[in-house]
């Protein structure tokens, strides 16, 4: 299966519900460890794996954190990479 099959499928099945609450904004939300616990079961039925980092910028004189997403086909060894700032 491709990869853009295996993920458009991942993602059509994802429930990952939203196990946090800010008591001050009072409002409920899913942290990136509830997206990756529910992710899991799904990786492994299509044999894909994802790598989540983050790397601290400086731009101007402001820190920002890039994060980066990484889904690797373990089959192929294909990979699509999405960075976010």
């Amino acid at each position: 299966m491709e990869i853009y099959k295996k993920l458009s499928g991942i993602q059509c099945e994802l429930v990952a519900t939203k196990g946090q609450y800010n008591s001050f904004g009072k409002y409920s939300y899913r942290s990136c460890e509830d997206i990756l616990e529910a992710l899991k079961p799904l990786l492994a039925e299509v044999g894909a794996i994802v790598n989540v980092t983050d790397e601290i910028k400086l731009i101007g004189d402001r820190y920002y954190v890039e994060a980066t997403a990484s889904f690797i086909d373990t089959e192929t060894g294909e990979r699509m990479i999405a960075k976010a700032s």
